[in-house]
């Protein structure tokens, strides 16, 4: 999901492009066009939702308003796993332990089913299965902690237990205790997106960037999407960004937005004591986290803020990098720690930790791809899936937990507005 298609979604200097050495372009759209499914947003969620229809054999257009992959997909780090934000065991408490074992394992569905679109693109996407070493913050976080490797254990997710320095993996890391979940993954978010876009675009897709949507209209059986140079007539539409103007939304649907910040060292700057196959996180809220890179570099991301545009002042954004540096460092004493990109992103949450996927009653036929939340890809290929099943009249298990119209849990926190 990107957020809306005028907002500045990130500030800083991005890594992600410099790792294109040739970046595809596409023609803005001028004059009619009519189709399936009208897909509204060239990142990671429009592109995901346009190779899966491509590949069903449904017609789709989609149009972005920049470039392809150029909002929030460049500020994504790329770390793809089946657990959460919420904790399993927190997220049971919630909505209960049948649903929140089905939403982790349908994440875990979908990060095998993302491995396979990255296997069989004809597109290095960076993607490599990766395990993530989740680490106790502070002691007081230890019984959390092996609450959730219970839980996980107990449905059959793969997932061990230990300190850091004694899961089998030999690391450096010194932490109150840890669990390692495997099957993860990382990939080169800006390489994959363009890599489904140009397969959906070879199996048939039209892909238009540049292309501005000034509304969304319904005629009949029909939507007509007007764009300052064109109009697509469309039986089905897709928002994959959080504003489309002529799409409402009540409160409950809309995004809390808030920004996050990142980092990634130079090349060959990983300790040889770390495994670059292994990713960490931590208990703490908001967490500190890194991954690598197959060069040898280290991405770290964290200290999320509850504001939603991304700094704008070059001093503050460099506090926050030499901040995630101290991170690094109390992790790594030994070393000598520098940044050679650094930025400043915005991303969308909900108030119950869940995605919002699937249509409403108030406007049938517009699909609300809203992957709101820190796994955003995976809620993305969910997205994709239950959107091919719409069209095809098959069912989806996650219908109705994701829906735009589920109700409000108990438990889940009101709303924030920004």
């Amino acid at each position: 999901m990107q957020i809306n298609n005028s907002h500045k979604l990130h500030s800083g200097s991005l890594y992600w492009p410099t790792t294109l050495s040739h970046v595809p372009s596409y023609p803005a759209l001028q004059g009619h066009i009519t189709t399936e499914v009208a897909i509204i947003g060239g990142g990671i969620t429009g592109a995901l939702c346009a190779a899966v229809l491509a590949r069903a054999g449904i017609p789709a257009v989609l149009v972005e308003s920049q470039r392809v992959a150029s909002g929030s997909t460049a500020a994504n780090t790329g770390l793809l796993q089946f657990s959460n934000d919420k904790m399993l065991s927190e997220l049971a408490d919630k909505i209960g332990e049948t649903d929140a074992v089905q939403f982790y394992g349908e994440c875990r569905k979908a990060l095998t089913r993302l491995y396979k679109l990255a296997d069989e693109i004809p597109y290095d996407t960076g993607f490599h299965v990766r395990s993530s070493l989740y680490c106790a913050s502070t002691s007081s976080d230890v019984p959390r902690l092996f609450k959730e490797y219970s839980m996980l254990r107990k449905h059959g997710f793969p997932v061990e237990w230990g300190s850091p320095h004694n899961t089998g993996h030999h690391l450096p890391i010194r932490k109150p205790a840890a669990l390692v979940t495997h099957g993860d993954a990382e990939i080169n978010p800006i390489r994959f997106v363009h890599g489904l876009i140009a397969e959906a675009a070879h199996k048939s897709a039209h892909i238009y960037e540049n292309t501005v949507v000034e509304g969304v209209q319904r005629m009949g059986d029909k939507f007509v999407i007007t764009t300052d140079f064109g109009e697509i007539i469309a039986s089905r539409v897709v928002r994959a960004v959080s504003d489309v103007p002529g799409i409402e939304s009540s409160s409950r649907i809309k995004p809390i937005l808030k920004r996050s910040y990142a980092l990634v060292t130079p090349a060959n700057s990983l300790p040889a004591s770390w495994p670059y196959d292994c990713m960490m996180w931590e208990t703490a809220r908001p967490y500190f986290y890194f991954r690598t890179t197959p060069d040898r570099r280290i991405i770290a991301g964290g200290m999320d803020e509850d504001q939603a545009d991304p700094v704008s002042d070059a001093n503050f954004l460099l506090n926050r990098t030499r901040l995630l540096l101290e991170e690094l460092r109390g992790l790594f004493p030994d070393k000598q720690w520098e940044a050679e990109y650094a930025w400043c992103g915005t991303f969308g949450e909900s108030a119950d930790d869940l995605p919002f996927l699937g249509e409403t009653s108030e406007q049938p036929g517009i699909f609300h791809a809203l992957s709101c939340g820190g796994n955003g890809t995976v809620y993305s290929m969910i997205a994709a899936e239950m959107l091919r099943n719409r069209i095809l009249g098959l069912e989806h298990p996650m219908l109705a937990l994701l829906s735009p119209e589920r109700p409000a849990h108990p438990n889940s926190s009101a709303v924030n507005t920004i």
